[in-house]
């Protein structure tokens, strides 16, 4: 009975753990305004449906979402593709008007800037795909929410901890937002591709640079900072 509970012991603990993933960067982006004036779809009608018959101006406001989506480089962008890097749909954020500075208050579930994490070398290029719409029922297919704008653009960023502030303008609306691209804690160089982990213990005694390389402490050398 002891031997067989012994090898049962044995057997567990030799069981492999599951291994977790982390990511080495992420690429951040955040939504800083959106102008939609006259609150028109893409191709000029009004969100709303309704039009004042004495100004033709629109009347109510379009109720505005975005879809962000992030993919490798592409020459000519497909907006029909799977998003590589990740994708994401955000809540309705507000009307004609989206103001997302640090000081106002956004819907409960929302964070900007949104994060996509990679765990590969990041390449410095990408493609980037923002999309508003109109959606007065928060829905979830597709055909129920209206276009109002959309960004398709390629672009190149360093890993840095600045954000490139960008605008975008359409036929009735404007966008503003930035973005950029960091290291995980503990991953460096220019694509987040190093791994280093400062130690003063068993482990080594070294610092790291900033591309991932160990420094030692003081008094100490060696491949792993543990020889005086």
């Amino acid at each position: 009975m002891w031997t067989t509970m012994l090898v049962w012991t044995v057997a567990v603990v030799l069981l492999p753990s599951p291994r977790t993933v982390h990511a080495s960067g992420v690429f951040e982006l955040r939504l800083k305004s959106f102008i939609n004036e006259y609150g028109k779809d893409n191709t000029g009608k009004c969100c709303s449906g309704m039009t004042s018959k004495t100004s033709n101006e629109c009347i109510g406001t379009c109720q505005t979402r975005f879809r962000i989506c992030l993919k490798q480089y592409q020459a000519k962008i497909d907006t029909t593709t799977p998003c590589t890097y990740g994708d994401e749909v955000t809540p309705v954020l507000g009307g004609n008007v989206v103001n997302l500075s640090p000081d106002v208050s956004t819907p409960r579930g929302f964070t900007n800037p949104i994060r996509f994490f990679f765990n590969f070398s990041w390449p410095g290029t990408f493609s980037l795909i923002i999309e508003a719409y109109h959606d007065a029922n928060n829905a979830t297919h597709s055909s129920e929410k209206v276009l109002i704008s959309r960004l398709t653009t390629q672009r190149w960023v360093d890993v840095g901890t600045d954000w490139l502030e960008d605008v975008h303008t359409s036929a009735h609306a404007r966008m503003v937002y930035e973005y950029r691209v960091i290291c995980s804690t503990n991953y460096y160089g220019k694509g987040c591709e190093n791994i280093c982990t400062a130690h003063d213990d068993i482990f080594g005694h070294y610092t790291c640079s900033s591309t991932g390389k160990k420094v030692c402490l003081s008094g100490w050398k060696g491949e792993y900072c543990n020889t005086r």
